[in-house]
This record gives C-alpha cells, structure tokens and sequence, in this order.
C-alpha cells in the first residue's frame, strides 16, 4: 500500500536509519515498508526497527497528504537519526528547486569563494554582462556530472518546505515538514544523482549535516551536528505534508506556496509589545540624542564610531529614517531631517549618483576592500543606494508639498534630484539596464545585472509626476517590464545587499514590489498590479511563517521573541530581521486594496504588527551578544534562527543600533494601526489594539478599539468603502488619517 501513495508520479516514499560518528555517515539502513500501517527496518549496525506509518487526505487536495512515520528503536542504537525520504526518480537539472528563504532555482549559479564580506574588486569578473554569481552558498551544483546536494537547518528556511517546479510535466510539488521533533530541529536535504536523473529529498530527525554546515560565506565548515543515542523503545516522529498541483510556470509554484503557507492556522497571534506610537517616541528620543550628527548636519545610521555606522545613503537607512521624521517628528525632528536633505546633496558626484559612505567628514566608496590595488578605489557604488535615493527623495518632496507648502524648495535639491534621475535615465539608454555597481565618476556600470536597483523605477515615476516629464515614466516602465523579464517571472531576485554579490535576497524583491505597485498608482494599467501579486507572493517566502522555538536559554528565548513575520535577509546571510530593509511594506496595503486579497493584509500585519517586539527599551532591555543590555532605542537586525554564525548565536542579538529601527519608524509614519474594509466587512488590527466590528439596532457599524498594553496609544486609523479603497493611495497619504487616542486599558467605541 506505501507503494501506492504516490503511484505514478515518479515519486516513492522511503525511510532510513543513518548511524553517524560525530557528522559522519557510517551505517545506513533503508525501511523495508510491510503492510499499510508500517513497516520494519533493519540499521546497518544490527539494531533493530520498527516503522509505523500513517497517512490522511491526498496529495492533490488542497489541503495536501499528512504523513507521519514513527520510528520506534528496538535497541540501542549509537549517535542514529532517522529520515523519511521521497525518491524522484523523472528528475531533471531543469527542475527549480526552491526552500523559501534558503535556496531559489536550486541555487545553481556561478559561484566564487570568497572570505566575509565578499566583494567585486577581489573578483576579475567585471562589466555589464556578467552572469549571476553567488558566494559558497548551500546549493545544487550548476556544473554536469559533480556531487550535488545542500543540507540544512529547518532554521535555515522561512518555512520549512521544499518545492519543486517540473517544466516539462508542468507539475508542482511541495514537501513541508516541521521546525523540530523531540530530538530538536530537523534537517532538510537534497541530493541529486551524477547524471541528474534522479534526487531525494529527505528531512531527518535529528537534523544532521553530514560531513560540512555553512558558516558565513563557505559551506566548508565541520558539521558540529550529532545524531541520538536511542535506547530500547525510544521513538521519535517525523511528519510531512505532500502537494502535487498544475503548474505551467515558475509562477504557479509561488501562488500555491502563498496558498498553503499559513492553510489550517488562524491568523498570527501578534507578539504583547508595545504600540506603534510608544515605539516612536523611544525611537524619536534616541536619533536625536544618539544618531545626530551635529558638526556635519545629518542623522547616522548608527550610533558606533566606526565607518559603516557613520553614514550610508539609502540601504540601510540613510536619507530613510529622515522621511519617517518628517512626517512624524517633532519641531527639531523636522528640522534636521531637512538638514539631512541638504547634506545628502552635497553628496552628490559629477556622475549624478552619490558618494555611498561618508566618514568623519570623509567621502568613500561602497567596496569592502581597503587593498592598495585595487581597481577604482572609492569609486565603486551599490546602485541600490541611489536607487533608494531617488525614491525617498520624492517622498520628501510630496510629503513637504502636502504637510508643509509655504517651504520652498531649494533649487539645489530639485537641480539635484533632476540629474539623479537623469543618470538612471542615461545608463537605461545606454546599456537597456540599471546594473548593481556603477562608478561614482563616470555614472558607467562597473557589475551589471541584478534586480538591486529594483525599486529605481518607483522614484522615476514618481519624478515623472512631480516634474511633469514624460521621458522618466517611459523609462520606468520599460526598465520594470525589464526587470519582470528576467527576474520575478524567473522566480529569482539578486543583489540588493551590497556585500552577498548577486546571491538571491529579500531586499530586490520587496523592491520590486514598491515598484510595481507605484507604476500602477501612476499609470492606472492593471498589468502591474499582476506583476505587484507576483512579486508579493515571491517576498512572501522570504517571511518566515511561523515562531521558531528558540533555545529557552537564548536571550530570545527568555524574551518570548515570536519569529512570525520576520524576514530573511538572503541565502548568504542566513539570519532573518525585524522587518523590510528598508521599508514599511505599505505596497502590501496598497496590494490589498487593489485585489481584496486577505493574505497581503496578513503579511503586513504580520511583518509590521511583530516588530514592536525587537525594541529594547528601558522596562524591559534586549541584551546583545557581548553581555550587555542595549540602550532604549536599539534594534539588531539578528533574527538568528540559523546556526550560520555558531550554534551560540541561535536566538541571540548583535549589539549595534540597526537599519531595522528604520522599519519600524516607516511603519508608525506610513501605515494604519488599523485598517477598515467596509465593502468587506473586515478590520486588521497591525498596531497593538484588539478590534471588533459590529452593527448596531440602527444599522450603524461600531468598531470597538481595546489598548490592552501598559503603554499611552495614538493609534492610525484608516476606514475604507469600496469606492475609497479602488483610489491609489500614493505617498504620505497617512497624513489625513484619524488616530484614537487610548489611555492604557481603554476601550473605546467609534461609529463609522
């Protein structure tokens, strides 16, 4: 009967007993499977097994297969694990392969071994036509008749799943097991034969790595997993869940994936914190006590002296943080977020572009190599930074025009953002693509390809509108489709960190998003908003979908930190973070009211509504690493599920003030505490209030508002009708929002 589970398919279920010394693989016995309910299996070292099997539902339902195997030791058996196995025996290197948050079209690319931080002036590869390179990253092998396999953490993916896309039987696949068993985490593997002919896929428990783990940047570092001593009668369970669907394209393995990623859970309970608008305040106090830079008039991106915590454009945070002020901040706030402004100009170089670092004063480049010979030193520019330049740029620039109109803009600044996007506009039209590093001198693209520079369309059409030139739509859009081309329908976004070079990240996908979403606000076609649902339900794997059971002795652990909604930075760095770099993920409310689909809400209120959490503040600190409670204020961008930087480090915080602050500033400045849908009769709580939503004896909708923290709440309110909610958005529309002011334990009532 086991047989026929997945009776012509290609598909057959298989188990194994693995014996290890340390992580190596000594001994493996494979499940001989007897009857429907089980079977027996003999171990390579004479001990005993017994295997029973379970199975409900079909792998063609939506609800998927459940598969559970219990292995039951009979004896004692020696440093084992156990494995429950689905052999592909139609396999094809054609195949994509993806572990959200992990492994994206296998991972197969060029790769270059390189030492953290990776970078290009180590590399001789250079020029527009490159082709993806990735660092020594866990992945199938790209090159013919080599071993190929990865093996991971369940820790190490957003969720733990593995799918698979079949172009030439247009059939998708997802296996999806759980983060941990009695025993601890789970491992996922997948092998593929010399020939690429066959593979297998397993998850085992305990998760062993066999021979080598990951570790920043190589996957040459000794595994230090072991397996578990079993005695007589010990069992441990491993259950999966199988789904078998048409799939024409890449496409149609994410929307399943976005289909099934939450199936049979109820919505994210959100982590107990503190409101958005407390969170602010912390927040507030600390960039103008900590983060000013009072002798050169701009707001840091951290709080260390040292040369990446001093200033960076764009990324993470610099020319951000000061939109969020703008909107949000007090009369001094504002202020030095206009002097910021003016500092970023004078940033500015002769190619249009900006400096990407400044120093103590000093200008430099974006490289990660201080080498003496090194090519165009301090001239190498992640395009990524200009291209979140120019987008936040404009959103100060209507934000000033809506909260503040008598401010006149100085002509430095429009002239500035003119040539800024004049530079995007010339690279468009003299390579048809953007590039990830382009030269502060001469504006030519040094690396070319990536979607890094994803979201430098959204500010060309914004600049279209604010300037009334036609030139900088025409280019935004067909850079867009272009990126739509040859990343998101290929399921792959690359590069938008500068020091990962084009390994696949979160950071291009989200925004790729924004751009989307804003050529459709400014365009009204439709077709954007397909490509926008694309995007979101790939950046949907990049968000991990359930809360990782941290060590209780972690800092993280002590802390009840819920992992629901933080996302994965990408497939170098295996740690996930508190939020979007950088962003408030306002696309994702925006995507909603376009299509009415819930799970974009959820995604939002899952990201923003957790982030409070990550805060340390002084009634209840976050400790870092290094022993010591950060100050009010800090944020770490280390959501350290993996075990990528040391066991030691799994659940534990880096002590530096983060880019991720950012976020949750954007996220109080642009978002709603609450979301009405009237036409739907829905409400989203994505501050820390509990809603209800009722109708009256007179037909009235009550919407009832409880702030169960500790904490003064100044909660944003947006409430929507059908006809509302079909108008774009645009930016800085949560200047016009109503906001409930709530002592803490007030309930309050509003009639809509």
């Amino acid at each position: 009967m086991v047989d026929k589970l997945f009776g012509g398919t290609g598909v057959k279920l298989e188990g194994f007993i693995t014996r290890y010394e340390d992580a190596v693989p000594v001994e493996n016995g494979e499940v001989n499977w007897i009857g429907e309910q089980g079977g027996a299996a003999a171990a390579a070292s004479g001990d005993a097994w017994k295997v029973r099997l379970s199975y409900e539902g079909t792998m063609d339902s939506s609800e998927g297969m459940v598969i559970t195997a219990e292995f039951r030791s009979e004896g004692y058996a020696k440093q084992s694990a156990a494995a429950l196995s689905f052999s592909l025996s139609e396999w094809s290197s054609s195949n994509y392969v993806l572990v959200p948050g992990a492994v994206y079209a296998g991972n197969r690319f060029e790769i270059r071994e390189l030492p953290y931080a990776p970078c290009w002036t180590k590399l001789d590869d250079h020029g527009p036509d490159v082709p993806t390179i990735i660092t020594d990253v866990p992945r199938l092998s790209k090159q013919p008749q080599t071993p190929s396999a990865f093996h991971l953490l369940t820790g190490d993916a957003a969720t733990p799943i593995i799918g698979i896309f079949d172009d030439k039987t247009s059939v998708g696949w997802l296996f999806e097991t759980e983060q941990a068993t009695a025993l601890g985490d789970t491992s996922i593997h997948m092998e593929e034969s010399l020939d690429r002919s066959t593979a297998r896929i397993s998850f085992q428990a305990p998760g062993v790595r066999p021979v080598t783990k990951y570790e920043m940047a190589t996957t040459k570092a000794p595994s230090d997993d072991r397996g578990h001593d079993f005695e007589p009668g010990e069992t441990v369970q491993i259950r999966c869940r199988a789904y078998r669907f048409p799939c024409e394209d890449v496409k149609g393995l994410f929307e399943k994936f976005a289909s099934i990623r939450t199936s049979g859970k109820p919505s994210a309970k959100l982590a107990s914190s503190l409101p958005f608008s407390a969170a602010w305040e912390i927040q507030e106090k600390k960039y103008n006590e900590l983060n000013w830079n009072e002798q050169l008039g701009y707001y840091a991106v951290g709080t260390i002296d040292m040369k990446h915590q001093d200033w960076q454009i764009g990324w993470v945070g610099g020319g951000m943080s000061s939109y969020a002020l703008l909107l949000e901040g007090n009369d001094e706030s504002v202020e030095r977020a206009l002097e910021t402004l003016e500092f970023m100009f004078s940033s500015q170089t002769e190619s249009g572009f900006f400096h990407g670092v400044c120093y103590q004063g000093e200008w430099y480049g974006d490289e990660f190599n201080d080498a003496l010979n090194r090519l165009y030193p301090e001239r190498w520019h992640i395009l990524r930074k200009s291209a979140d330049a120019l987008y936040f740029i404009m959103k100060h620039f209507i934000a000033l025009e809506r909260l503040r109109p008598e401010f006149q803009l100085p002509p430095s600044w429009t002239d500035g953002t003119r040539r800024l996007a004049n530079a995007f506009v010339r690279l468009w039209r003299t390579y048809g693509q953007f590039g990830q590093w382009v030269h502060t001198g001469t504006g030519d693209i040094i690396i070319g390809g990536s979607a890094g520079a994803g979201i430098a369309p959204a500010g060309l059409a914004l600049c279209s509108r604010y300037f009334s030139d036609s030139i900088y739509l025409d280019v935004a859009k067909e850079s867009t489709a272009s990126f739509y081309r040859q990343f998101t329908a290929q399921g792959i976004t690359t590069g938008g960190p500068g020091e990962i070079l084009q390994c696949p990240d979160s950071e291009s996908a989200f925004g790729l998003l924004e751009s989307y979403i804003v050529l459709y606000e400014t365009s009204g076609e439709k077709a954007w908003i397909d490509r926008a649902e694309e995007a979101a339900q790939q950046a949907m794997t990049w968000c991990v979908s359930y809360d990782f059971r941290f060590p209780e002795e972690s800092t993280f652990g002590r802390l009840g930190i819920r992992t629901t909604g933080s996302v994965i930075a990408n497939v170098q760095n295996k740690h996930s973070a508190p939020g979007i770099c950088t962003l408030s993920g306002d696309s994702l409310l925006k995507l909603y009211r376009a299509t009415g689909k819930a799970m974009y809400m959820e995604l939002l209120r899952e990201i923003a509504g957790n982030l409070p959490q990550y805060l340390s503040r002084s009634d209840r600190p976050v400790r870092g690493w290094d022993g010591h409670d950060m100050p009010p204020g800090y944020m770490s961008e280390r959501v350290n599920m993996s075990d990528w930087e040391g066991k030691g480090y799994v659940g534990e915080a880096i002590p530096y003030s983060c880019w991720c602050e950012v976020s949750l500033m954007l996220t109080y400045a642009e978002l709603p505490g609450i979301y009405v849908d009237l036409a739907n009769d829905k409400v989203f709580a994505i501050d820390q209030v509990e809603c209800g939503l009722v109708v009256n004896g007179q037909g009235e909708r009550i919407l009832t508002v409880c702030n169960k923290s500790v904490y003064p709440a100044a909660v944003k309110l947006l409430v929507e009708n059908k006809a509302e909610a079909a108008k774009p958005l645009g930016q800085c529309a949560s200047a016009g929002w109503q906001r409930v002011e709530l002592r803490p334990g007030e309930t309050t009532a509003i009639t809509l």
